[in-house]
């Protein structure tokens, strides 16, 4: 399926500053495009690519047809003068092999030397290097040289999470846009367009969380997040008999299965308060709004339970702090959730 500029939610600044750059006649051979990981950076580079190639719309429009020869043949990635490349499968670095070829063939295959043939079926060639912060020091210092002395029918899109991880050498010879996460809305049409959610409150939900990050939504509707979201709601709906250990067994147990590293058990443990907190804001701010259907405000009244769930959501902000502050998530989930059955004992006893 060929793509639109139609599809990409926010960006419109970026877009603008390049087709001010095509009108103007000052499009540099190089750019980075920065901003956080799941906002659309690699969509937004293929689209550039596939304006620069379209043939039904001149290139200051940057704009696409998706019915041109051009179009449809970059859509299926057959377009002789576009070059893509990124960490290989397996690996953790971009190397060299992608950028200056492999052993024996040095110099005459790879990206640089992809770039510096004349176009075969264009103006110009486009080449765009994914996770470009990831590029090793042999692959960084081969595509310096490309970009020192650029073809001049090149164009090349460096996308990547923070220039800082880039070589200073290489951030100095690109310009640098930066991108910003989605806004909230945006991300809940996409999540419904991509039927991600199956319904508007799932996505809300989801947006409100994910801070503008498709990849972070994705993370968030992880099966294995969910059920464990399912469960711990669960047990907060039914405070009265609620075993702390038992739920800090579970969750810490849940965690522990779906995290591969120390750092990912702690991510998702930070998911999880989040959905904590998420709902104890929504259960907020339907009292506020005089919303007394939940079965803990019919049991024990709209003060009590106000009183309750204030310092609850303190005390979820306070869990996630430790979290931060590296304390182990075992002994933080077993304290919160004790601490979180005590408040309900207190309060059924007003």
């Amino acid at each position: 399926m060929t793509n639109s500029w139609d599809q990409l939610k926010g960006h419109d600044e970026q877009r603008e500053l390049f087709r001010r750059s095509l009108q103007r006649g000052r499009l540099s051979h190089a750019y980075v495009l920065a901003g956080p990981e799941g906002i659309g950076k690699r969509l937004f580079a293929r689209l550039m690519a596939q304006s620069v190639f379209c043939r039904n719309h001149e290139l200051t429009e940057l704009q696409v047809c998706g019915d041109c020869r051009a179009c449809r043949a970059f859509a299926a990635n057959t377009w002789p003068d576009y070059i893509e490349v990124g960490v290989p499968a397996g690996k953790n670095a971009i190397p060299i092999a992608a950028i200056a070829g492999e052993d024996g063939r040095r110099g005459r295959e790879g990206l640089c030397y992809e770039l510096s043939m004349s176009p075969q079926a264009s103006d110009r060639r486009v080449a765009v290097i994914n996770d470009a912060g990831l590029l090793n020091t042999e692959s960084a210092n081969a595509l310096l040289k490309t970009l020192e002395e650029p073809p001049a029918h090149s164009l090349i899109l460096l996308v990547c999470d923070n220039p800082d991880t880039l070589l200073p050498t290489i951030r100095s010879r690109c310009q640098v846009v930066r991108f910003f996460p989605l806004s909230q809305p945006d991300v809940q049409q996409i999540l419904l367009a991509q039927e991600i959610v199956e319904s508007e409150a799932e996505a809300a939900s989801i947006a409100s969380l994910c801070e503008g990050s498709l990849e972070t939504a994705r993370q968030l509707m992880s099966p294995e997040l969910r059920k464990l979201k399912t469960s711990v709601t669960a047990q907060l709906e039914q405070m009265e008999g609620m075993k702390p250990l038992k739920v800090a067994a579970t969750v810490v147990g849940g965690i522990e299965e779906m995290s591969s590293s120390t750092a990912e058990q702690r991510q998702n443990a930070q998911w999880l308060l989040r959905f904590v907190a998420d709902a104890i804001q929504q259960r907020l701010r339907a009292l506020a709004k005089g919303d007394l259907s939940d079965a803990m405000t019919q049991r024990m009244g709209a003060r009590n339970g106000l009183d309750l769930l204030s310092p609850m959501l303190a005390r979820t902000i306070t869990a996630s702090r430790q979290i931060d502050g590296s304390s182990p998530v075992k002994l933080v989930m077993e304290a919160f959730f004790d601490e979180v059955a005590r408040m309900f004992r207190q309060a059924a006893k007003r």
